[in-house]
């Protein structure tokens, strides 16, 4: 579905025009729906890898600027690689008091939103290795087709009308509608891509949806 498709449907579904529904006003439908539906699902596709050093003496390192969230955190030292524990902030500054002090970096956590914290403070400039879900491009007029539009169409949609019925306080039974619709939209991509994408069919086997069926009886 592209992105003028949308808009179509969005305009459609609701018999809402273009004097309502601006293009700014859909736009930022589109964000609210692409932010719910990726933190619904981890997507594979949007999975990354991201390579920078660890400066001696510097507890801290800049996150990059598309992250959504991490993944894990390795370093290589003495050509070994190291997965470093992820702690929460509080953890590390008990750990590791000492903020003058030194040494090969163990765990790691999230300093705010650009940054990151390794404790102990590391003692050489170690190559660190970031693996984490990246923020994809907006979809919009400038982008008229993204992953999500393509493979999660009902999904991006439902998600684009609850915003729509919100913002016209629209019918609450409508509203409940495609809030359900969502619900199964994304159930059915988290089958897929938390589900098989990530099973062996020879090692776990297929995965069996149980059937309902009435117990045997006199």
């Amino acid at each position: 579905m592209t992105y003028d498709e949308l808009v179509t449907n969005i305009r459609n579904y609701t018999e809402v025009d273009s004097n309502v529904f601006t293009a700014s006003v859909i736009n930022t439908f589109i964000t609210m729906a692409e932010n719910r539906i990726l933190r619904d699902i981890d997507f594979d596709v949007f999975k990354k890898e991201s390579t920078g050093t660890m400066t001696s003496g510097n507890k801290f390192l800049s996150a990059p600027s598309d992250l959504l969230t991490h993944r894990y955190m390795m370093i290589t030292v003495d050509d070994d690689q190291i997965f470093l524990d992820f702690r929460d902030t509080s953890f590390m500054k008990e750990y590791w008091a000492d903020g003058a002090a030194t040494g090969v970096p163990k765990y790691y956590s999230v300093w705010d939103q650009n940054t990151f914290y390794v404790a102990p403070t590391p003692n050489s400039n170690y190559t660190v290795e970031l693996g984490y879900l990246y923020r994809p491009t907006q979809l919009s007029s400038a982008n008229p087709t993204t992953w999500i539009s393509d493979n999660a169409p009902e999904a991006l949609l439902y998600a684009c009308l609850i915003q729509a019925y919100s913002y016209t306080k629209g019918p609450a039974e409508m509203l409940g509608y495609f809030d359900n619709s969502y619900k199964l939209a994304i159930q059915g991509l988290g089958i897929e891509q938390q589900g098989r994408r990530r099973r062996d069919e020879f090692r776990d086997g297929m995965i069996r949806i149980p059937i309902k069926s009435e117990s045997p009886g006199p």
